[in-house]
């Protein structure tokens, strides 16, 4: 692997370093590999080809000797400003970069996936975390940068955020050119740390499999950054003796031991480069019944901070079509262009099948399943119209069988009559229909020889390595290790990730009305896979499941019920018959109306105490899913008023704005109690509640109705809830800038203005424009609206809502009703 570690290697970089420290300078002449060299370094550059390349036992002892004297140790300067620089980032923790250190490289699917999980949980700690690989793998810049780019939007140009593939980093070692290729990692490192205040560098894994440990410490040490190390439990005790004499059952014998050596090593050779081990972290660990008490015990004993362990998955390493695609080079005929191809792309294979039988005979082979996002690969020539066909209509039926897609073999489309009659169904084909190149036989050979990978389009691979990363992994913990001493400050992913931690903590029971829009039933799917609710679909099963299977979702431990049929039906129309016959309905259309509109069949159940609270309003308008709530539910006896809030997740921190989405122009007392619910709701998410409400002046400083109004109300919130911290009239500058309200708010001490979280606009027209102005004019992002003052929560959705925005609100929903269940008890109400 690595054959740059001899004698003139040493000399080499001795003479370097008794000259000068390293350079990030562009001005001597010397660019990067990856930008060019100059004519004294292009000519002595040679490709390595990795068939000549040294036996890696011996490149390892090399590179030991190499770390052991100390010779690519990069030099620290001397200068005042830099030991200030190195002193202050110590002194906060870890603050500028944490090196990523695979120690012992097992499945490339697992270390990227658990890469995915860490980058995703420190952006939710510290945004706009950055990527960079000093050495990728490919001579394009490799999956992995090109991974973390799409999957987190990285802005950073892609050339750089890596310093050198790998062909070049062979050729500069096979010349022992190992200052040049630090010197190269270092401009690259320097110029990508311009886009980021913190930079998550991944080490190298080159692709003989030999151990890296030497070059990733030396790298690490050039680049001052720690290492936390990343193991794969299986793979670092797979070659043990003791685990074949254990028939791989790891409840049997002390893997644990193996694990921990594997890190002690890596460890032991990071710190002879003088690289800081910022703790260890471990994936694909084993399920036994002693957890990770032993792990964690024998790492912490080691004195290495013990992030986590992540246990293995076999999703992560699932096939997928997407990788049936990318192996075989196929084209995809049908099933590519819908608008959710992405989905069906991602769909898990769980057995192959080479279609040599008659149709009715495959169709008794594909096992049955009621998880439509795993299913069947079905492979056959092109040739065979009647399987072809015969999968298509499978797919489109609600049967519990399901195909994932079908592969046609031979390199020739089907005949035109059977292309047009399949482009010219009344619906377009759903199924992914792949066209490899190669014959039958060649193609199974590809397929049975391939592995998955992890790819931007693995959508569920992503959701699950971030999924587990957080159930596993101590977010405070994290905190701590790679940021001491700097507190946290919230952000719209920290925001979020708090709403989603409080959500599946409740496990609240939500109903969502509109069980069949696409839409609702993918959101569905996602709140079921990250365990955040408990979940019933409203509607007709069969449409629900089919709906479902054609965008490869999963509903299992959902509750899924037709208004027509409920056994509950009875009970909910003596509900809406006792709230609605004081205005004329009888039993007969209290029933018709239940059955006929989902917004009262859903809003009946949450006053049944049959679910907490319900979402609506993708396909519905604003009073289609309030008007059953106000005539069902109710208002508080407290607050006989509904109105909304939005949580706004401006970069730094979170800020409620309240009204901005019910009341017009609401009176004195009204706005009184817009106050009171909003710092309720506020408080329930975890946002401290300081009240302002908003007019065009502050305080006495000038007269008129609408400020008046605003006076009024804020004596009504002092004399109702001595409790809350409210002041107005404030303007918006006084309410959230310190300075501004040191100039505005004098002779007393105010703790509200200036540091306002909760915001409360006197009408909705100067309530609605601003939240819309920030939203766009700041990039904001804006969750809600979040209704209140009614006795259980429903909230409404906008009919431009995305899926993220139904997965959002449903958790919301969650916490509120959670919140609301609390509140009753501590005031010894019923729930």
């Amino acid at each position: 692997m690595l054959r740059f570690l001899g004698k003139k290697a040493l000399e080499h970089g001795a003479k370097q370093r008794s000259s000068r420290p390293y350079s990030t300078s562009h001005g001597r002449g010397w660019n990067p590999i990856t930008r060019g060299c100059s004519a004294q370094v292009a000519p002595e550059v040679a490709v390595a080809e990795p068939g000549h390349l040294l036996d890696p036992s011996h490149v390892r002892q090399k590179a030991s000797d190499l770390v052991a004297s100390g010779a690519f140790r990069r030099p620290i300067s001397g200068s005042a400003a830099r030991q200030q620089e190195q002193a202050a980032r110590k002194a906060g923790g870890f603050e500028g970069s944490i090196y990523l250190h695979h120690s012992d490289v097992g499945r490339q699917v697992n270390s990227a996936a658990l890469s995915v999980g860490l980058i995703h949980a420190l952006q939710v700690l510290r945004p706009g975390v950055g990527y960079f690989r000093p050495i990728d793998q490919t001579s394009h810049g490799g999956n992995r940068v090109d991974l973390m780019k799409k999957v987190f939007h990285i802005k950073t140009p892609p050339e750089d955020m890596f310093a050198l593939t790998q062909d070049q980093a062979y050729s500069l070692l096979a010349a022992d050119k190992i200052d040049d290729l630090l010197e190269a990692v270092i401009s690259a490192y320097e110029r990508h740390k311009r886009y980021h205040d913190f930079v998550v560098i991944e080490g190298t894994s080159m692709r003989d499999g030999s151990n890296t440990s030497p070059i990733n410490g030396l790298i690490a040490s050039a680049l001052e950054s720690p290492a936390l190390l990343l193991t794969d439990c299986i793979a670092a005790s797979h070659h043990h003796p003791k685990h074949h004499e254990a028939g791989g059952n790891f409840e049997a014998w002390d893997f644990e031991k193996e694990a921990t050596s594997c890190i002690l090593d890596h460890a032991r050779i990071m710190k002879q480069s003088s690289v800081d081990i910022a703790g260890a972290l471990l994936y694909r660990m084993p399920r036994t019944s002693r957890g990770t008490s032993r792990l964690r015990e024998k790492i912490t004993e080691a004195g290495i901070p013990f992030l986590g362990a992540l246990p293995a998955d076999k999703s992560l390493e699932s096939f997928q079509v997407e990788d049936v695609r990318r192996v075989l080079h196929a084209q995809v005929l049908y099933g590519g262009d819908t608008p959710h191809a992405a989905n069906s792309m991602a769909t898990e294979i769980t057995k192959t099948m080479v279609a040599t039988l008659h149709l009715a005979e495959i169709l008794t082979l594909i096992p049955p399943s009621d998880d439509p996002a795993r299913g069947a690969l079905v492979i056959a020539h092109a040739s065979r119209p009647d399987i072809l066909l015969g999968m298509i209509d499978l797919h489109e039926t609600h049967l519990s069988t399901q195909v994932a897609a079908m592969v046609l073999t031979g390199g020739a489309p089907p005949p035109a009559e059977v292309d047009e009659l399949i482009r010219t169904r009344p619906t377009r084909v759903s199924l992914p229909v792949l066209l490899a190149p190669k014959a039958t036989y060649d193609t199974c050979l590809e397929l049975a020889k391939a592995d998955s990978e992890l790819h931007a389009t693995s959508t569920r691979k992503i959701e699950r390595a971030e999924v587990m990363f957080h159930e596993h992994v101590d977010m405070r913990v994290l905190n701590q290790v790679l940021f001491k001493e700097r507190p946290l400050r919230m952000n719209p992913k920290l925001f979020q990730h708090g709403i989603f931690e409080k959500a599946r903590a409740a496990q609240s029971h939500v109903v969502l009305p509109e069980g069949a829009e696409p839409r609702t039933v993918q959101a569905a799917g996602e709140v079921l896979r990250r365990s955040l609710c408990q979940l019933t679909l409203v509607g007709k099963p069969d449409d629900i499941l089919t709906e479902a299977k054609q965008l490869r979702v999963d509903l299992t431990g959902a509750n899924l019920v037709n208004p027509a049929s409920a056994p509950n039906l009875e009970t909910y129309v003596d509900i809406l018959y006792e709230a609605r016959k004081s205005k004329g309905m009888t039993r007969a259309e209290a029933q018709e109306l239940l059955v006929t509109d989902a917004n009262y069949f859903g809003t009946a159940m949450v006053a049944a105490g049959h679910a907490d609270g319900m979402v609506s309003g993708a396909i519905h308008t604003t009073a289609n899913t309030v008007r059953p709530a106000l005539q069902i539910i109710k208002t508080l006896p407290e607050t006989p008023i509904v109105s909304s809030v939005f949580f706004m997740c401006l970069p730094d921190k979170v800020l409620v704005y309240g009204d901005c989405a019910i009341n017009t122009n609401p009176t004195a007392e009204e706005l009184a109690m817009i106050a009171m619910s909003s710092a309720d709701t506020a408080a329930a998410f975890g946002v401290e509640p300081r009240v302002a409400l908003l007019s065009y002046a502050t305080g006495d400083s000038n007269t008129g109705p609408l400020i008046q109004k605003v006076a009024d109300a804020t004596a009504i919130v002092h004399e109702r809830r001595p409790d809350l911290m409210a002041e107005g009239p404030l303007q918006y500058d006084a309410a959230v800038n310190m300075e501004i309200a040191k100039t505005k708010v004098k002779g007393k001490a105010s703790e509200v203005a200036g540091q306002a979280t909760v915001l409360i606009f006197p009408d909705l027209n100067t309530g609605n424009n601003t939240y819309k102005a920030v939203q766009q004019s700041t990039g904001a992002v804006a969750m809600g609206p979040v209704l209140q003052g009614l006795r259980r929560p429903v909230n409404d959705l906008s009919r431009g809502c995305t899926v993220k925005d139904i997965v959002t609100t449903i958790a919301m929903t969650g916490v509120q009703a959670a919140a609301m269940k609390t509140s009753s008890i501590r005031q010894g109400g019923a729930a």
